[in-house]
């Protein structure tokens, strides 16, 4: 769930291709299971984001979805990945994206997202290192991309402990806008530090600043 409460500002985070290809299999609770992204899942991806307040509404999602990642299907189908429950709704997701911008080709973690009734179980880590060993096999030796927020700042704590570090003035693509505009994104870390210093604990924050780069 996003945190509101305090200003918005960009981060950008990155993670070495080494940690990437290092990364463990993901271990879901009993009763959960992946499934890649199918036609008609765009619902289901409005509907998990919406829950987390990413948008205001789901038709503002599935309009969103539809014209940014849904003219790439076949790159949805090996990049999308969903946690099913135990009634096989999906309430989890997490996209290993990509974006060839100015910036040049960028390995990019999208979406990541677990409804709030299933958060506190790991699903988030196990979606992300689920989205991590697709882009092993998608993109090999590449450095995986992170555009996150201070909003979210209990994710910042995962990424962290996964491997991501804080770039302190790089940037990345965050929109392909179906190949016709990107978006790249401003990097705040001089004032996301500030802004996460009060809700992270100071040994984090502490170490955060450390391996920023």
């Amino acid at each position: 769930m996003l945190d509101k409460s305090i200003p918005y500002k960009n981060i950008i985070m990155r993670m070495p291709h080494d940690k990437v290809s290092a990364q463990p299999a993901p271990v879901l609770p009993d009763g959960f299971c992946f499934r890649s992204f199918q036609a008609g899942d765009e619902s289901n991806w409005a509907r998990i984001e919406t829950s987390v307040l990413e948008f205001d509404d789901e038709a503002g999602a599935v309009r969103y979805f539809t014209r940014d990642y849904l003219p790439f299907l076949d790159d949805l189908k090996r990049r999308c990945v969903f946690i099913l429950n135990g009634d096989e709704i999906p309430i989890a997701t997490a996209t290993a994206w990509y974006a060839k911008s100015s910036l040049g080709y960028q390995a990019s973690l999208h979406w990541v997202s677990v409804m709030p009734q299933y958060q506190g179980l790991g699903l988030g880590k196990a979606v992300v290192q689920e989205a991590l060993a697709i882009f092993a096999m998608t993109d090999p030796g590449e450095a995986v991309w992170l555009h996150t927020q201070t909003w979210s700042h209990v994710a910042v704590r995962l990424y962290h402990k996964l491997g991501f570090v804080l770039l302190k003035t790089e940037q990345t693509a965050v929109a392909t806008d179906n190949g016709e505009k990107i978006q790249i994104s401003a990097n705040d870390y001089t004032e996301a530090i500030e802004i996460l210093r009060p809700v992270l604990e100071p040994a984090l924050l502490a170490e955060l600043i450390r391996t920023a780069q």
